[in-house]
């Protein structure tokens, strides 16, 4: 496994933790990074329904985002080797809805070309719009420009 760490680089964005309030998950630096996929980790989703958008920002700490069009696909269900289709979101973002995603695992692709020079950081943004409640996890799994034994920092 020489190439641990160097195909792929992994950054655990979020630990997966029963959310109940809008969240801002850090921004990974794109400048380095030809690719982003984004694994985000789904449990039990309870009651409303978090919204969720692909923002860019300046900054990793996701400040002044601004939301962009996405497309992701998911699993069937936990523990299967199926997924579902390449479905194309808007910028106006995803319904994480109950009874629709419940344990599940989204796969999201960001290209760094799909950024601006003035926004190369990129992350997710859940919104409560009410009263949500859901276990939400993401790992980041980027793509280095030049690979070697230890990548560059994602989240500086």
């Amino acid at each position: 496994m020489k190439d641990v760490g160097m195909v792929r680089h992994i950054v655990p964005i979020s630990a997966p933790i029963q959310r109940t309030a809008t969240f801002v998950t850090p921004h990974v630096a794109m400048k380095k990074f030809e690719k982003v996929q984004f694994l985000v980790l789904l449990g039990a989703l309870e009651t409303a329904n978090f919204t969720m958008t692909v923002t860019c920002s300046a900054v990793t700490a996701g400040s002044n985002a601004t939301a962009i069009a996405f497309s992701y696909r998911a699993t069937e269900a936990a523990g299967t080797d199926t997924l579902g289709d390449l479905t194309a979101v808007e910028s106006t973002g995803l319904e994480l809805a109950d009874g629709t995603f419940d344990n599940m695992v989204l796969i999201i692709d960001i290209d760094a070309v799909e950024l601006t020079d003035d926004k190369p950081y990129v992350g997710l943004t859940f919104t409560d719009p009410d009263n949500a409640d859901a276990l939400i996890g993401v790992v980041a799994l980027l793509k280095p420009r030049y690979p070697q034994e230890t990548n560059d920092g994602a989240l500086t």
